[in-house]
């Protein structure tokens, strides 16, 4: 009689704390493409999608290297994405003029120059596509992984990485990136 009782005392306890720790299924989703005609592959693992809203921004981070395998030729950079619906020709641009991505990881603060900046608009769907990549540095990249928080901003639009967020990106740099340097 008693394990009757004790059964959904234990998952009354145990499914919050498990529901607690679990991330967004988006977080930490790592995708690797291998092209062969330029013996490169390109690695991309979403972290944050930020808003139903106008603007709507996604980041992920990249790593590009020669081969199939992480080396030391890889190339880090975060993929800067938004959307906005009920679009048209005459919707301003959000991020065109947002030539720097802000960082600030704890105490320090990265300025980070967007390069390759493009948008699209999709009249059928009223929808406006911006994008961009900010490239960072090895040396930058060993200041993200020692970071315990990091939030950032791009143009007007301020963001936080959740601790789920930071730590996939911290993966990601260590095994996309430094890899070649641990073995």
């Amino acid at each position: 009689m008693n394990q009757v009782y004790i059964v959904p005392l234990l998952l009354l306890v145990i499914v919050p704390a498990l529901a607690q720790d679990q991330k967004p299924a988006s977080i930490g989703r790592v995708e690797t493409r291998y092209d062969r005609l330029a013996d490169t592959t390109t690695v991309k693992c979403d972290l944050i999608e930020l808003g139903k809203g106008a603007p709507r921004l996604i980041i992920q981070a990249n790593a590009s290297f020669s081969g199939k395998q992480s080396n030391e030729t890889a190339i880090f950079w975060l993929g800067l994405s938004s959307y906005k619906g009920g679009a048209t020709r005459h919707t301003q641009l959000s991020f065109k003029e947002a030539a720097t991505l802000c960082l600030q990881l704890d105490s320090a603060r990265l300025e980070v120059p967007v390069k390759d900046y493009g948008s699209d608009l999709f009249e059928l769907n009223r929808l406006l596509a911006e994008r961009a990549r900010a490239e960072i540095g090895r040396e930058d990249l060993q200041k993200l992984l020692d970071a315990r928080s990091l939030e950032g901003k791009w143009g007007d639009v301020e963001f936080k990485f959740s601790e789920a967020a930071l730590g996939s990106l911290k993966d990601f740099i260590s095994r996309q990136v430094f890899a070649a340097s641990y073995h």
